[in-house]
């Protein structure tokens, strides 16, 4: 099934940001958004230190699965064209009736609105979809994206496999039509 075709335009800082699913033909733009990451917002995201995205990782993540997986991506306009500026997704995850979410937005986007923007309209889909919650590891160093995610209502769990990841999970309501 086809992941809903969403287009929506929002203003950070003075800027014109689009919002929209991540489609097949965004390889290029995809790759050399992760390639413009920081080591630190690559290491926050990855949880490692991975300098570049393999061709089966790009592969997957430009090709959503959806209603399993939902990948929605923040752009502007440059003078060389669509530049990306975040990415966020869902994915299933190994509790049944979750799914885990991930989020980078580009070093010098970050703190503007720009990831809540995202991650609150992606786990608008996921509610819609009959997700029952959103989870996700988060290191214990990323503060700003702990502090971002305990203001959306996660609770967070401490890993009893790895001291320095915190579990964070979402209950998602089920919305009423």
């Amino acid at each position: 099934m086809l992941p809903p075709l969403i287009h929506e335009q929002f203003v950070a800082n003075e800027t014109t940001v689009t919002m929209r699913t991540i489609l097949p033909s965004d390889a290029g733009m995809e790759q050399g958004f992760m390639a413009r990451l920081s080591l630190r917002s690559r290491h926050y995201r990855f949880l490692s230190g991975l300098k570049a995205l393999t061709p089966d990782m790009l592969t997957r993540f430009i090709n959503v699965n959806y209603p399993a997986e939902m990948a929605l991506i923040a752009t502007v306009q440059t003078a060389a064209g669509e530049q990306e500026i975040a990415v966020a997704r869902y994915a299933q995850w190994s509790t049944p009736g979750a799914v885990e979410f991930a989020i980078v937005v580009a070093d010098e986007w970050q703190r503007r609105g720009i990831g809540r923007r995202l991650l609150e309209r992606s786990f608008g889909i996921a509610r819609a979809d009959g997700h029952e919650a959103i989870e996700g590891l988060v290191l214990r160093e990323n503060t700003g994206m702990l502090g971002l995610i305990t203001e959306l209502g996660f609770t967070r769990h401490r890993s009893e496999d790895d001291a320095s990841v915190v579990r964070v999970r979402l209950e998602l309501q089920p919305t009423n039509h």
